[in-house]
């Protein structure tokens, strides 16, 4: 054995025998210790099925935050009177609550949005407020689809992140008007 192999093989059994002497990390030697580790180790893995995509109708259940954009756009209407082209942008936020049993609400949303008008391209200030609504919601292959009450409309959400961020964007172009709306919509759960 060469003098650099000993001096390590003894610096090793210095250093090691303290640590060793406190015996194995807190918690996991007591009584219940290897139980409790089995436990959340079983607690993590079900986790990470949620964020792989492994979820139910009782993972959704929940409030969530909601923040809606959107720009709409409408083409030049002649005739008397001419009705010019308009572009708006708005941003609205609200709450959104589902419930277990399928039913949920939406709190009134607040909306701050701005018109350009073509022709004087001024430029004012719109209120786009929407009222509280009751909805109902299902779930099925990864699509959270909320129904408002008030008008039947359905809004289908992507869902990720195992429940806790739902997620719609479309742009639909309407060719009788002819205009344009675009929205993206997402809500990120709280509770």
């Amino acid at each position: 054995m060469t003098p650099r192999v000993a001096s390590l093989f003894v610096a090793f059994a210095f250093i090691s025998a303290p640590v060793f002497a406190q015996g194995p990390p807190s918690g996991i030697a007591g009584p219940g210790g290897l139980q409790s580790l089995a436990s959340d180790l079983a607690d993590l893995k079900a986790r990470v099925s949620k964020l792989e995509g492994n979820i139910v109708v009782a993972d959704l259940a929940g409030e969530y935050s909601v923040v809606a954009l959107s720009t709409t756009m409408t083409a030049f209407h002649s005739g008397n009177p001419a009705i010019p082209a308009t572009i708006t942008t708005a941003a609205l936020r609200a709450t959104l609550r589902l419930n277990a049993d399928g039913t949920g609400t939406i709190s009134t949303g607040t909306c701050e949005g701005t018109t350009l008008t073509q022709g004087s391209w001024a430029l004012h200030g719109v209120d786009c407020t929407e009222p509280a609504d009751t909805v109902t919601w299902t779930y099925a292959n990864g699509v959270a689809t909320v129904t408002f009450l008030s008008d039947a409309e359905e809004i289908p959400f992507e869902v990720g992140l195992g429940g806790r961020l739902l997620v719609n964007a479309f742009a639909p172009f309407h060719p009788s008007d002819p205009s344009s709306d675009q929205f993206l919509l997402l809500a990120t759960r709280l509770r």
